[in-house]
């Protein structure tokens, strides 16, 4: 993969000849088109190939509704035409799954909504109360990158129903809880919960993130 410069190419997309142009973030890149395969090769898929494929399926059904939470929360690692969720898709096919039978399945227990460099929740915990859910955690400000003023950053997760409710500027560390407003029928479901926090670095025009820590299934 490479960038392009020329301001006369940069405005590309598409096919010509082995090379394809495409953009992100209003950037230009080019990279070498796959060779075709014939269909007794497509056909012709290894074991390994064939799981690769299976899991990479289940991890985008996955990860479908989460797009927006995952650009916040795998910002951090938003590089050249690397974007989050690129990052997220990684992390997920390879971290994430555990034998069901002779198959396997995404275990929501270990996916990672956000992942980064900031000190994350130290016991956090989570429980329902009337209108909605109370989060608690304990202040671990100012031990090593963690701040007083980080905001929570709160996700609640159906995959089943492919539901997702969010909120990135909840409470700050130092306020030790928060409260997520649920409407009457959000209550009646259930979600995986994740938290983890958020950090403006104003003079680097930039936010880093902990890794979340999943609260159960509530």
């Amino acid at each position: 993969m490479a960038k392009v410069i020329d301001a006369l190419t940069r405005h590309f997309r598409g096919k010509i000849g082995e090379l394809v142009f495409y953009q992100v973030g209003g950037e230009t890149y080019v990279r070498k088109a796959p060779p075709k395969q014939s269909k007794r090769q497509k056909q012709n898929v290894s074991q390994l190939k064939k799981l690769s494929q299976d899991k990479m399926a289940m991890t985008q059904k996955f990860l479908k509704v989460l797009t927006r939470a995952i650009a916040f929360g795998y910002q951090e690692f938003k590089v050249g035409a690397r974007r989050p969720y690129h990052s997220c898709v990684s992390y997920t096919k390879a971290h994430c799954f555990i034998p069901e039978g002779d198959s396997f399945k995404i275990d929501p227990s270990l996916f990672k909504i956000s992942r980064g460099s900031l000190l994350p929740p130290e016991n956090a915990s989570v429980v329902k109360i009337e209108g909605g859910m109370e989060f608690r955690w304990n202040d671990n400000s100012w031990i090593s990158s963690a701040k007083p003023w980080d905001k929570a950053f709160i996700v609640l997760y159906n995959p089943t129903e492919q539901k997702v409710l969010w909120e990135s500027a909840g409470s700050v560390r130092e306020k030790e809880n928060h409260y997520f407003e649920l409407t009457e029928l959000q209550q009646q479901e259930q979600w995986h919960v994740y938290i983890a926090f958020s950090q403006d670095i104003p003079w680097g025009k930039r936010t880093i993130l902990s890794d979340s820590v999943y609260l159960g299934f509530i």
